[in-house]
């Protein structure tokens, strides 16, 4: 991704897990540096986590998944994946969805019932505010769309059976529609 003077770009990662039921996100975001592939930057990102507790299990049957070049992560990272981009605090914000172990990582937040964020005008896609958790509605709709069409990340979902269960309550979606979660218990 070739960059200039006009921007920075920023990778952020939701790292989820389930508990109860729920599905609980962690965000962790840094810098793309230059000459940096953003799928590298997120692993780093993803692993940053990993190494700052001990690890309970590892990565589920089937390996990592990811877009475009492998960065050679090592287990445990599940599933890594670019779910959206948007504009923001004058920054490009590339945001990707990351599976651990399937548990919600220490400072994790609950997600709750929460629609995705538009502008509701055809010609102004960009609303005008974006909250953390329509940011982590997206990516986990996002995640149960891969799980129900991608049968790499259907695999590697399967190992983590509380996130599997979990997923159920969000309606499978690449991108947009308002819809709302279909049930966050």
């Amino acid at each position: 991704m070739e960059r200039d003077d006009r921007g920075r770009i920023r990778v952020e990662v939701l790292v989820a897990g389930a508990r109860d039921g729920a599905v609980y996100y962690r965000p962790v975001d840094g810098e793309l540096p230059p000459q940096a592939h953003p799928d590298a930057v997120a692993a780093g990102l993803a692993a940053s986590l990993v190494d700052a507790r001990p690890v309970a299990a590892p990565a589920g049957f089937g390996g990592a998944q990811s877009d475009g070049p492998q960065p050679g992560w090592a287990p445990p990272l599940t599933i890594l994946h670019s779910t959206s981009w948007r504009y923001a605090d004058g920054a490009v914000v590339l945001t990707y969805v990351a599976v651990v172990d399937g548990e919600p990582e220490p400072g994790a937040v609950r997600l709750g019932p929460h629609g995705i964020a538009h502008s509701g005008d055809p010609v102004a896609p960009s609303p005008p505010r974006i909250c953390p958790d329509a940011v982590a509605t997206h990516a986990v709709r996002h995640l149960a769309w891969l799980r129900a069409g991608d049968e790499v990340v259907a695999t590697a979902l399967a190992g983590h059976p509380a996130l599997w269960r979990a997923l159920d309550g969000y309606t499978p979606a690449p991108a947009g529609r308002p819809e709302r979660v279909v049930s966050a218990s």
